[in-house]
């Protein structure tokens, strides 16, 4: 089988260096739906419109290439609803979805566009797939006809739900101005090459009160796209360049229906975390309350199994709701018991840090108690040492103490004996002077003729004295 024209075209502009395809964008003026040709690069298959906060594919698909003219070959031809979405997006194919979609989203749609309309109205669905929201619309009475680009699916759909479908672009449709009460696009306007003039012609099918119900994906302004491969953001896989053209954000779904002229919006739940799910209308909305869409139901038998299937829905929902806070207690639950069995392993740990702490404690306090022990005994060393030297010092001060007694009298006794020195002195000073006073005199008979004579006198008795002993 040949390669898909979609792919073709992927693998050239992917076979380019980013530089090159960038070039080629500038080259090309890659315009936004608002008509912003000043685009700034957000990754390298995207760039991002600052007036209106779309991202707009660098290599999307044309209008040429959205048209199906060969299913084997064409890019939303038959293989796209086959081995492209089992083989690329992990999705189930169109046969296992035609199942599964009913009871999931189909019944999810079905109910917000029963709050807006209601049986008999009629509704157009753009992309309708395989066509099982068409039927579940047709059950519940309304007059519901889907589009579709590939002969394949159109088949499938007519065959598989005996529904009403269209071929090809709304725009080449034979279908009468205002016309219609709802127009549908289910994951279908982020496909579209030019989705402002596309949903301006489905606006002129809707009667005045008409309304839109869009279902598309919401890019989060603000976001970086390093950021979002960083943390693996969910809505990396929203980014599809080949086939999602433009990626909306609330401000850009915001202007894109003020341009229709589309000023009432109402943005509901979406089914999944990366969608935005809105109504949009010319007049104020007006929601239907629960018996007139009950009533509006049970007035046809297909009519009955739609609510009854409805309310099973409900039950079920009841039931999930329920499940989840169940799922949520339990989780709760275990994270709670898993916090507590934390707790109770660090607590288990840090009952062992303690332990080693207290046996590392009672260590150094048994040294710390020989240690006391031991300065204990020092200290009563020093403290008989004290004693002794307490005595040695009473007795040293007595002895001092006698001494100073002693000293005391001493010096007494030495001023007493300095007195009488001093007399002495005065006394051996007076009679110094005496002496002296007798030697002058004594000098001063010497050198009288007396004292001559006396010496004479000594001598010559002297002689005698010696001449007397010799004669005896």
């Amino acid at each position: 089988m040949q390669q898909q024209k979609g792919q073709s075209l992927k693998s050239d502009f992917l076979s380019l260096p980013t530089p090159s395809r960038l070039e080629l964008d500038m080259n090309a003026h890659k315009t936004c739906w608002c008509g912003n040709d000043q685009l700034k690069e957000f990754s390298p298959e995207y760039l991002e419109c600052s007036k209106c906060g779309t991202l707009v594919s660098c290599e999307g698909l044309g209008i040429e290439d959205t048209q199906v003219k060969n299913d084997d070959v064409d890019f939303y031809g038959k293989e796209y609803w086959l081995s492209h979405q089992t083989e690329h997006y992990g999705f189930p194919d169109i046969y296992q979805r035609a199942r599964q979609d009913l009871v999931e989203r189909c019944i999810y749609w079905l109910h917000t566009l029963l709050d807006y309309k209601l049986p008999p109205a009629t509704v157009l669905e753009l992309g309708c797939s395989h066509g099982g929201s068409v039927a579940l619309l047709h059950w519940a009475g309304f007059r519901a006809s889907g589009l579709e680009m590939s002969p394949w699916v159109v088949e499938f759909a007519h065959k598989t739900f005996n529904i009403p479908m269209l071929l090809g672009r709304v725009e080449d449709q034979q279908i009468e101005a205002a016309s219609l009460d709802a127009i549908v696009l289910y994951d279908v306007l982020e496909h579209l090459p030019e989705p402002l003039c596309t949903l301006r012609y489905c606006a002129s099918l809707l009667k005045p009160d008409g309304i839109f119900i869009v279902q598309m994906p919401s890019f989060e302004e603000g976001k970086v796209y390093v950021d979002m491969v960083e943390q693996n953001d969910l809505f990396l896989e929203q980014m599809k360049s080949i086939e999602h053209l433009h990626l909306f954000s609330r401000r850009a779904a915001q202007q894109f229906f003020e341009r229709l002229s589309f000023n009432y919006l109402e943005f509901k739940p979406a089914l999944f975390a990366y969608d935005m799910y809105l109504v949009a209308s010319r007049e104020p909305l007006v929601k239907r309350s629960p018996e007139e869409i009950e009533a509006s139901l049970l007035a046809s038998t297909s009519g009955r199994l739609v609510q009854a299937l409805l309310d099973q829905t409900a039950t079920l929902q009841q039931l999930q709701a329920s499940h989840q806070e169940l799922v949520a207690f339990y989780q709760a639950s275990e994270s709670d018991r898993a916090d507590r069995l934390q707790v109770i392993e660090n607590q288990g740990q840090d009952l062992v840090k303690l332990s080693s702490a207290i046996h590392h404690t009672q260590m150094v306090m048994n040294q710390y108690r020989t240690q006391l022990d031991s300065a204990l005994e020092q200290l009563h060393r020093v403290d008989s040492e004290l004693q002794q030297a307490y005595v040695h010092l009473e007795y040293s001060q007595a002895q001092l103490q006698f001494q100073q007694n002693g000293l005391a009298q001493t010096q007494i006794h030495l001023k007493k004996s300095q007195t009488v020195v001093e007399r002495k002195d005065f006394r051996l000073k007076n009679l110094k002077a005496k002496l002296e006073s007798s030697q002058l005199e004594i000098r001063t008979m010497k050198s009288s003729k007396f004292w001559k004579l006396r010496d004479q006198w000594i001598k010559l008795k002297a002689r005698f004295d010696s001449t007397a002993v010799s004669g005896k």
